[in-house]
């Protein structure tokens, strides 16, 4: 199925052998080569920036619970949990025997060093915010209490109380993935340097080998893991490629067993002649672009609007990606869990000619106009979908009379301009780190959020969340989150373009692969079988 002439052939293996060693000395090792969007810019569980780096920590680290095949929570560290009639209270019985890759003993004081730490203002952990419903979580973050405060409790080795200030129904959800354990003995004595690969110590399924930026990360098999036996791979490498056109190249050379995403003008070519390696499935994340709220004239709610009337949703899904992308006009995707309804910008159902008139009316009524242009600063990563898009948005406020300037960057430079607030108008994609409706608009929150891009801040939309947050009922916290959601919409902080789908190809040969909505694929649970 995979032909290619003799020259390229030989340039393939050297690739191969570059990243796997000679094949003579593998032959032997059950080797799994997964392609990534790019290079992890840390290895430290509290550290982590972006999506991949999260990949590759679900498989060095196992928190207190983890996660199945398909995604669904399932014990991790912890055997088993209690939680209290009031969901406050979330009680963890440790395993017996556990150990960290180097053979030192790992028990519930371990994480409760691990969560003061990626609490501790000191760490600047961007996960830690995921953590507020802690008793003292959002003081210790903030470095108003100590964080001896922090309502996590060791009662001894083998159990650990977790104590919250409001219910949470999410909350094994997010331990599952951003609770990682870190070696206390290992990171005191190393500082930031522990995450070398010679320094490394972890308690997942994989240690860490090699890291070698821009060609690959290295992990074996660690047998110090508690269900090791398990454990069908010998060796994972993670290889990224930020170029979405290189890493299919490398993809059908034969030089990636996974790959997270491929060109979208590449769809109809996968479905005709590889079918079998093709994986689109619905996902936890939203395509936005991202208003600076704070520069005019996009402090000005009228302009917000105006932009986000005139794109045209259904066909940037439908003929610009067309990759099984949902347009958008909600935050919130619907494979979040129990929420039936969501919510909608007011003109979702306009026709496009409605739209664009109105988005005139109110940019002239903002003091824009043909002797006035409004003009746009997109700001965008280099990659081809991001250039395609960024150029059909363009093509569509030009039909409203508005001049834009594309500026593209490397994913890195576009993520601190972004931190930094040094944009007028960026990409942004945001991905869940949990199904719960409530949790996606957490950043949008202008005091319990370190990713509020948009500097958003409305004393409506902080109350209407916060009544969503704290609420444990079901159906009410579903109600609650609808009208915050639907309280965002109408300010136009940023603009919902479309849910994500996630892009995956698997090679055949790969088995437990469960496509699941997160895209948590953990290499625990897959094999290899030719």
């Amino acid at each position: 199925m995979y032909k290619h002439k003799n020259a390229f052939a030989i340039i393939t293996l050297l690739a191969i052998t570059a990243v796997t060693g000679p094949v003579s000395a593998q032959d032997d090792l059950r080797i799994l080569r997964r392609g990534i969007a790019g290079d992890p810019e840390s290895l430290d569980p509290h550290r982590l920036l972006s999506a991949f780096e999260s990949t590759i920590m679900t498989d060095m680290f196992i928190a207190l619970a983890t996660t199945a095949p398909d995604d669904s929570p399932i014990p991790g560290s912890a055997e088993s949990w209690i939680v209290s009639d009031d969901g406050l209270t979330y009680t963890f019985n440790m395993r017996d025997g556990l150990l960290w890759s180097d053979g030192t003993p790992l028990d519930a004081y371990d994480f409760l060093y691990s969560f003061r730490r990626q609490l501790d203002p000191a760490t600047a952990s961007r996960t830690a915010e995921y953590f507020r419903p802690i008793v003292n979580a959002e003081a210790v973050s903030k470095g108003e209490k100590p964080v001896e405060s922090l309502g996590v409790e060791a009662v001894d080795a083998d159990t650990l109380i977790i104590r919250l200030a409001h219910p949470a129904p999410y909350f094994i959800d997010i331990l599952a993935i951003d609770a990682r354990p870190v070696p206390r003995h290992v990171v005191e004595k190393f500082g930031r340097e522990w995450t070398r690969p010679e320094n490394m110590v972890v308690n997942g399924p994989f240690k860490l080998a090699e890291w070698s930026p821009s060609s690959h990360v290295k992990l074996v098999k660690n047998a110090s893991f508690f269900d090791a036996d398990n454990v069908l791979v010998d060796e994972v490498f993670q290889i990224p490629s930020e170029d979405m056109g290189t890493a299919f190249r490398r993809f059908r050379s034969g030089d990636m067993d996974t790959l997270v995403f491929f060109p979208p003008n590449q769809l109809d070519f996968i479905r005709e002649t590889m079918p079998d390696v093709l994986h689109i499935t619905q996902g936890l994340t939203t395509e936005l672009y991202v208003f600076n709220t704070d520069k005019p004239p996009f402090d000005d709610v009228r302009v917000r609007r105006a932009l986000s009337m005139a794109i045209d949703r259904e066909l940037l899904a439908n003929r610009v990606l067309r990759t099984g992308e949902i347009p958008a006009y909600g935050y919130i995707p619907s494979t979040v869990n129990s929420y039936p309804n969501q919510a909608r910008a007011d003109f979702a159902d306009w026709t496009m000619g409605q739209r664009r008139t109105e988005a005139t009316r109110l940019l002239e009524e903002a003091g824009f106009g043909l002797g006035n242009p409004l003009t746009v600063p997109i700001r965008y990563n280099t990659v081809e979908l991001q250039v395609k898009q960024a150029s059909a948005i363009s093509a569509m406020w030009k039909q409203i009379g508005v001049q834009t300037e594309l500026i593209n960057s490397e994913r890195r430079v576009l993520a601190a301009d972004r931190m930094s607030g040094n944009f007028e108008v960026a990409r942004y994609l945001h991905v869940a780190g949990n199904y719960d409706a409530a949790s996606f608009l957490l950043w949008l929150h202008s005091e319990l959020s370190s990713r509020n891009f948009s500097n958003y801040e409305s004393a409506e939309y902080n109350a209407l969340f916060n009544a969503a947050w704290r609420e444990n009922d079901p159906a009410e916290r579903s109600r609650k989150t609808n009208l915050a959601e639907a309280q965002a919409l109408k300010d136009h902080p940023m603009i919902p373009l479309y849910y994500y789908s996630g892009r995956r190809l698997v090679r055949p040969h790969v088995k437990g692969w469960v496509d699941n909505a997160r895209g948590v694929y953990p290499s625990r649970w897959l094999s290899i079988v030719r």
